[in-house]
């Protein structure tokens, strides 16, 4: 169980670190700048019956709640910085710093990136929504720092 913890934590970690791309474009605007986690509006945009994958189905849902409260609770205070090129990403371990590639751009409100993963990273209201990895299958909302936060 840890473990899977630790693997679901890496891998959004990892995910946030590797998600944005370098060519970037008036359409992407809405991108730069910081954001913090809202874990509130994560919780409320939960889907239902979140399953853990890789587990049998009689523990899988109540597994998939346990990942679901634990990833969320070590992303407090998480914030992350876009510029054109690079992602910074804080948290209580330290900073860190990569490119990012956009690799598509499906609408105005949807950016998928790639490094060296792909991921789809999508504009919803004031909140950027990027997709969890690992065991469990959820979007976690970021909000736009606001000046002077």
């Amino acid at each position: 169980m840890g473990r899977n913890l630790q693997r679901c934590v890496a891998g959004v970690v990892l995910a946030g670190l590797s998600v944005l791309g370098g060519c970037s474009k008036e359409s992407d605007d809405w991108l730069i700048g910081e954001w913090v986690y809202d874990g509130q509006a994560t919780k409320a945009n939960l889907p239902a019956n979140i399953k853990a994958a890789g587990v049998p189905d009689d523990v899988a849902e109540e597994l998939g709640a346990e990942l679901v409260g634990k990833l969320m609770s070590q992303l407090e205070d998480v914030r992350i910085r876009f510029t054109a090129d690079e992602i910074t990403f804080f948290t209580a371990e330290g900073d860190k710093t990569r490119d990012y590639e956009v690799i598509k751009r499906p609408d105005a409100n949807t950016i998928v990136v790639e490094s060296p993963e792909t991921a789809r990273l999508t504009r919803s209201g004031k909140y950027l929504c990027i997709p969890s990895t690992g065991d469990v299958d959820f979007k976690m909302y970021f909000k736009p720092v606001e000046c002077g936060n």
